[in-house]
């Protein structure tokens, strides 16, 4: 299936280039992205029914930004492999090596819930990208990645900073805008529960409890040779929340 390539074992990525910054670093690591199954002492995928088993209230807004300027977000130009800026109002994240990328708020959360829209701009459509919550301060990678894809697949992975392993697996969904289109990513990190909406519908979720806190990123896949994905951000939230049992 080829929404499984862009997480297919044994792929070999060529050298990454690291850049540190004052407020942010971005980080490019040489890595292996890999559909290993998590340890189920660790995750719990929980039901597939209709609905989400708990509920989520949005509390304070603590973050908010509509990329009117460079703000938090450094500017890297890694020449014909990577571009990643503040542009025309969003967050622009041009990737033509396979890798995955992400950039990351120098701010760290706890129980929140992130929003962003996101746009892709290139034509080919095996690709992924997406939000990140409780990423390593350090900027190891580490942390919960909630992607999609232009083909309209899904994933839940976390990321030990060298890999993406599956805590939902990629699955085809009819709420994803497909192509070149525009998005809203929602992902509900809460004590160990994690979710993922789309476009304001429920989707998937799992409870993991490797990661209690860290910072929220924006990330991007390409896992094919010669080919680019592009994608623009815009309109990133995040909300303080709180579960609730449903019906109460």
């Amino acid at each position: 299936m080829l929404s499984n390539l862009l997480f297919g074992a044994d792929i070999d990525y060529t050298s990454a280039s690291r850049r540190h910054g004052v407020l942010l670093r971005i980080h490019l690591y040489l890595v292996f992205i890999l559909l290993t199954a998590s340890c189920q002492s660790i995750v719990e995928r929980l039901g597939t029914g209709d609905g989400p088993s708990v509920g989520f209230t949005y509390l304070d807004l603590v973050y908010s930004d509509q990329f009117d300027g460079p703000g938090n977000w450094m500017s890297y130009d890694g020449g014909d492999s990577l571009k990643m800026a503040v542009e025309d109002g969003g967050y622009k994240i041009w990737l033509a090596t396979r890798q995955y990328v992400w950039a990351q708020l120098p701010y760290t959360f706890d129980d929140v819930v992130v929003e962003a829209e996101v746009r892709q701009l290139s034509d080919f459509n095996h690709n992924a990208y997406g939000i990140a919550c409780r990423l390593d301060p350090a900027n190891s990678g580490r942390g919960y990645y909630f992607l999609i894809g232009g083909d309209g697949y899904y994933s839940i992975r976390w990321s030990n900073g060298r890999s993406l392993d599956e805590i939902v697996g990629a699955k085809p969904s009819g709420v994803i805008n497909r192509g070149s289109s525009t998005n809203q990513i929602k992902a509900i990190c809460v004590g160990d529960y994690l979710a993922l909406w789309i476009n304001d519908h429920f989707v998937a979720e799992a409870r993991d409890s490797r990661a209690s806190a860290g910072a929220v990123g924006l990330s991007a896949v390409m896992n094919y040779t010669g080919k680019t994905v592009e994608v623009t951000f815009a309109a990133l939230k995040i909300w303080r929340s709180e579960l609730y049992e449903p019906g109460r």
